[in-house]
């Protein structure tokens, strides 16, 4: 029962996430962005249901070369007439070469269809992958000006606005690490079943970076804490 992370749960979790997030700041950028990430974890549910679906015309394509193939191997096989020229060393060598040829052909066109299928899934979910990351990004811009320690340093022309309470900026910075959090959730619902090292190396990059990016985050609150 708590063996694999459940979509809908997560779903559920950044639902009631932008609902927070609207109470508190209903007019700020960050509601967008999860109301994005909302979306993206909505696509990912119906690209694992689809990814888990083998694709049977691909399928039916190996087996029909599979057979096509041994069909051909043994319809050649019908065909030759065994003299006893064919049994000299370099006649030997011209059929050898011949054969093995054909077989190295067919065993590459097998090899392809059989990769075809994984070849097609693994592009798709390094694409849904980049997606997270990219959003793991815009978490970070929306949270990049969001300093405590403005408050201790003299403002400029240029210096960022300071529109949050002490309380409002924790709250923030509180719900971006969240955000972050149910983004490397979402990416590592494509790791189950999945031994694709490229696949696999690509989310664990998304959480570590989810993760390097959340520990700023709570340096930013926890120095809010302290500051008065």
């Amino acid at each position: 029962m708590y063996k694999e992370l459940n979509i809908e749960k997560i779903i559920e979790a950044i639902n009631l996430l932008a609902l927070r997030i609207k109470d508190r700041f209903p007019d700020a950028n960050l509601l967008i962005v999860c109301n994005e990430l909302k979306e993206l974890a909505s696509k990912s549910k119906i690209n694992i249901y689809q990814l888990n679906k083998p694709y049977i015309f691909i399928r039916i394509s190996f087996y029909l070369l599979i057979i096509i193939a041994i069909a051909s191997i043994l319809y050649t096989f019908s065909l030759l007439k065994i003299e006893t020229s064919i049994f000299t060393f370099q006649n030997f060598i011209t059929v050898s070469e011949a054969f093995l040829n054909e077989i190295a052909m067919i065993g590459v066109s097998v090899y392809f269809l059989y990769k075809f299928e994984d070849m097609i899934k693994q592009k798709k979910i390094l694409t849904a992958l980049q997606e997270l990351r990219t959003i793991a990004h815009i978490i970070d811009m929306h949270q990049l000006t969001k300093d405590p320690t403005n408050v201790l340093v003299e403002r400029t022309k240029h210096s960022p606005k300071r529109e949050l309470t002490k309380d409002q900026l924790s709250r923030y910075l509180d719900y971006c690490s969240e955000m972050l959090s149910l983004t490397s959730k979402v990416a590592a619902i494509y790791g189950f079943n999945n031994r694709d090292e490229m696949v696999l190396n690509t989310i664990n990059n998304i959480e570590m970076l989810s993760s390097s990016l959340s520990s700023k985050m709570w340096q930013k609150i926890e120095l809010n804490k302290l500051l008065n």
